[in-house]
């Protein structure tokens, strides 16, 4: 499951490399002249100290959603899954930054996303973006804190997350 994570979190990167999210309502930020590296989009990374499944519960999915979540399970030291059931075909990820700076951590996904020129989101955290295109958030949740909140899985339910998303970044980070 570790690696179906870590590939659903590759491609969507790569994609996100490839083309931009279409987003017209949201506020661009301002464009680098060159890659932004994590360093520079983020600042100092500072590990959060809360478990990934520590920031949601079932339930706060299940009333963000409004489907039917099972509780979550850690898959892999900075990764949490709520599960949403065979028939929606999709789950909602919280992960967490622990310092390494990973390929997958919200620090980086916060810094790719920014490059992008993803949709900012005010009012959540430091700052946080969003790429509708892989239907995640990355925050930055002030203090050299990251994380980020998704779903993968099928379009039949959840194609269009954002509002929920955000619901449910704004729960976790209560939590850190």
């Amino acid at each position: 499951m570790v690696r179906a994570v870590l590939l659903v979190v590759f491609l969507t990167l790569s994609l996100a490399a490839c083309a931009g999210d279409g987003a017209t309502t949201a506020a661009a930020p301002t464009e680098p002249s060159t890659s932004t590296t994590v360093a520079e989009a983020a600042g100092d990374i500072v590990p959060v100290d809360a478990a990934p499944c520590t920031l949601l519960t079932a339930d706060d999915v299940s009333g963000a959603t409004g489907l039917t979540a099972a509780d979550g399970r850690e898959d892999g030291p900075i990764t949490c899954v709520y599960d949403i059931g065979a028939d929606a075909g999709v789950a909602v990820f919280v992960v967490i930054e622990d310092g390494q700076e990973r390929f997958s951590g919200p620090a980086s996904l916060y810094a790719a996303y920014v490059d992008d020129g993803a949709e900012m989101i005010t009012g959540l955290g430091e700052t946080a973006v969003y790429s509708q295109g892989f239907r995640t958030i990355a925050i930055d949740a002030g203090g050299g804190k990251f994380i980020a909140v998704g779903v993968n899985g099928g379009y039949s339910e959840l194609a269009e997350p954002r509002d929920a998303l955000v619901k449910m970044a704004s729960v976790a980070l209560g939590h850190i």
